[in-house]
């Protein structure tokens, strides 16, 4: 569609049009259907801009109007400027004052439009953020683990414990004393309910001592433990978070 009848099927719907533009738009609506699906156009981006709560894109003729308000102005300059000069001054054109208020109210609806998608971009831009860093944590927590464990197995002391769970399935602890750490592998444990937490405790001669939650599907990497001759590895079930002393008997116990 020609740029004048865009910019004039915006301003039937939003208004704003100079008396003669006016008229225009309202032969053009009842001779031309191009025109009337133009306007058509307008009017259902303008009732959805209006009435939804996410953010609406403009259709393509509603975008392809507000460039090309700028590309019509500059085509009325020319013509101007090779119009024929009369004898004495030319009489000045009328000022078109309607279409600066439509180029004004289609300006604010692009800011507008601009506006929100620059918040929904921050806001995925901030979630691809925590993302990364969640991955960055995760990799640097492998990584340690797998430092420690290999520290373990070159432990010239490395021993190991395989001992049968109470609740079902086995626990796997590889330990060493020099090392002062301690790896912990389920096989085919129970997971507790939603409302118990397994817990690992190290045994001594003064009682139980706590080395936090234990998961029954994935291995545990335990470092400085207290480690020494005698000890014994427990673990019981606990209510969900743990328990600052065993109020059961335990599932595991691995004498050390």
């Amino acid at each position: 569609m020609h740029a004048d009848h865009e910019y004039l099927a915006a301003g039937y719907v939003l208004g704003g049009l100079a008396p003669d533009e006016s008229e225009l738009a309202e032969s053009l609506y009842e001779t031309d259907p191009d025109f009337r699906a133009e306007v058509a156009s307008f009017a259902e981006t303008m009732a959805a801009v209006a009435e939804a709560d996410e953010p609406v894109t403009p259709s393509a003729q509603t975008e392809a109007a507000i460039l090309g308000i700028p590309h019509a102005s500059r085509h009325a300059a020319v013509g101007e400027s090779h119009s024929p000069a009369g004898r004495g001054e030319a009489a000045p054109r009328r000022a078109r004052p309607g279409r600066g208020r439509l180029t004004q109210t289609m300006l604010a609806l692009a800011a507008s439009t601009l506006l929100i998608v620059a918040a929904v971009l921050g806001t995925l831009l901030l979630h691809q953020v925590q993302q990364v860093h969640e991955i960055e944590a995760s990799l640097t927590a492998a990584e340690q683990e797998r430092e420690q464990l290999a520290q373990l197995l070159g432990a010239p002391d490395l021993a190991a414990a395989h001992v049968e769970s109470a609740a079902g399935g086995s626990v796997t602890v590889t330990y060493s004393m020099n090392a002062q750490m301690m790896h912990v592998v389920p096989h085919d444990v129970p997971s507790p309910s939603s409302e118990e937490s397994m817990q690992m405790w190290l045994i001594d001669e003064e009682g139980p001592h706590s080395l936090g939650l234990m998961s029954a599907e994935e291995p545990e990497m335990l470092s400085a433990v207290g480690l020494a001759e005698g000890v014994a590895f427990g673990v019981t079930i606990e209510p969900s978070g743990g328990s600052p002393e065993p109020t059961d008997d335990p599932i595991i116990v691995a004498e050390l």
